[in-house]
């Protein structure tokens, strides 16, 4: 019999407990751990910069984060993910024979995301006008048009079925050959990704009206370009 009892009064108790809230500094706590008093702190020592990596103390303040499963930790720094050319040596994009449009990848770059973040993506890129067949500067007068724009990817292969970042230059010039120098073309994006490894797939584009052999051109995309990569982790 008193084991019976014990034992009930054990159940009960596991059962009191198990919905208990917790109090400091109140007598009626409001959620499983209640705080109270307009001063109260809660200290983690799990995330002080002795243990935590992503603390570098001094009296900067760090974001605390919460994962999937509720766990707590520190947020990674916002920052630069990566800043560097790509383009080892020009790449040339030739429109169609008859001046149509035609684009090429002119080079890819990864990166990896530990966190949520807003990835702020900025390129540029240098732009020479040239013949169709390149042994001369463009003199015909017509309006050429030069894009660059980029897609994102999972690492190896580019998502097509959306581009970012689109820029274009126009281009003329007639009864001069001697025209010389770089068009450059410059855009930024921000973008909310998830964690995860993700690519830029920057790519080249060039169109001339779609009319004739006459109006056909080419562009060297290279002799200078840039790729930053920045997180703004939420």
């Amino acid at each position: 019999m008193k084991n019976t009892i014990t034992c009930c009064l054990l159940g009960v108790l596991a059962i009191f407990v198990s919905h208990a809230q917790v109090g400091i500094g109140t007598t009626s706590p409001q959620e499983a751990l209640h705080i109270a008093g307009s001063g109260s702190t809660l200290r983690v020592e799990g995330l002080n910069s002795s243990n935590n990596n992503n603390n570098f103390g001094g009296g900067s303040s760090y974001n605390v984060v919460a994962d999937k499963d509720g766990n707590l930790g520190l947020g990674m720094l916002s920052g630069e993910v990566s800043s560097d050319s790509n383009i080892p040596s020009p790449i040339t994009v030739q429109t169609t024979a008859n001046a149509g449009l035609n684009s090429a990848e002119l080079y890819k770059k990864n990166f990896t995301l530990t966190q949520r973040a807003l990835v702020v993506i900025t390129y540029y890129v240098a732009l020479d006008f040239e013949s169709y067949d390149g042994t001369a500067k463009i003199d015909d007068g017509r309006a050429k048009v030069a894009h660059n724009y980029f897609y994102l990817g999972n690492g190896t292969t580019a998502d097509t079925s959306k581009s970012y970042g689109m820029t274009s230059s126009v281009y003329t010039n007639i009864n001069c050959d001697t025209a010389t120098g770089f068009i450059y073309n410059s855009r930024s994006m921000t973008i909310a990704l998830d964690p995860g490894t993700y690519s830029v797939h920057l790519q080249g584009a060039v169109f001339g009206g779609n009319l004739t052999a006459d109006a056909a051109f080419r562009v060297k995309f290279g002799n200078g370009d840039r790729l930053d990569i920045q997180a703004i982790y939420l």
